[in-house]
């Protein structure tokens, strides 16, 4: 066995086993900085038609972007992004399957701005049935402790969904109802570097705190299902009425 294949294979041991891992320098400089061009063409390009859902900003007087959805919908670039060989490799050998886009999405929190992201699981918002599904986060900026890095409770993959109730944060909707104890799954900052891959189970909790740092921590995101999983559509339909009803409730 190579030293590649033992790689991905301790990646695969860690993912079931802790819900996450980073691969480390998965992007260099260059590519790096190709991506903050595209995301600035974005921006430029479809900003102003973008509906909703599809952008969402921190409620800070200048509204800095906090989040862009569904961009690989509007752009050939952040499409062909999701098909890179070396993520497909990795998120291949993690689900045991064919990985199937979901989507691409950005996430900020801009420097003295970022706000803290309540503790969730992706699947409350995702659906799927059985849970294979995952998110690769790929750093653009460092990601510290004082700039909000993305935060899991290791090992919280293997409770299953837990009970979420609306959070009131435009964004990420859903919380935890009850925080899960922090001894038996221990709290880890996902600190990266830029060009860093964090990927994470679809049952992983996590959260982040604000940024309350002079530096921004910015990162791009892709949804990937396998394709053994199944929406469950009556879930689905469940939460998007209750994320009507809230987002209603917050513009009243």
């Amino acid at each position: 066995m190579n030293p590649a294949e033992k790689e991905t294979m301790q990646l695969v041991t860690d993912f079931h086993h802790d819900g996450f891992v980073i691969a480390r320098g998965l992007f260099s400089p260059g590519e790096v900085a190709e991506i903050e061009r595209q995301l600035q063409h974005y921006m430029d390009a479809f900003l102003s038609e973008l509906e909703p859902g599809e952008v969402y900003y921190e409620d800070s007087e200048s509204r800095p972007i906090k989040a862009l959805h569904r961009m690989h919908e509007r752009s050939a670039y952040f499409r062909d992004l999701v098909s890179d060989d070396r993520l497909q490799h990795i998120v291949s050998a993690l689900l045991a399957a064919e990985p199937i886009l979901l989507s691409v999405m950005f996430f900020a929190k801009h420097a003295d701005h970022g706000s803290a992201t309540p503790p969730h699981q992706d699947n409350v918002f995702q659906c799927w049935s059985p849970p294979d599904a995952l998110a690769a986060t790929i750093a653009i900026d460092a990601s510290t402790v004082e700039n909000g890095a993305l935060t899991i409770q290791q090992g919280s993959q293997q409770l299953g969904l837990l009970p979420h109730r609306p959070s009131g944060v435009k964004g990420f909707s859903q919380a935890l109802c009850e925080p899960l104890d922090t001894v038996a799954y221990p709290e880890v900052a996902l600190c990266m570097e830029p060009g860093d891959v964090a990927l994470h189970h679809v049952l992983a909790i996590h959260r982040s705190d604000p940024n309350t740092s002079g530096r921004s921590r910015r990162q791009l995101g892709i949804g990937y299902s396998s394709s053994h999983s199944r929406r469950d559509e009556a879930a689905l339909a469940r939460y998007k009425t209750d994320l009507g009803k809230l987002n209603a409730s917050i513009e009243a």
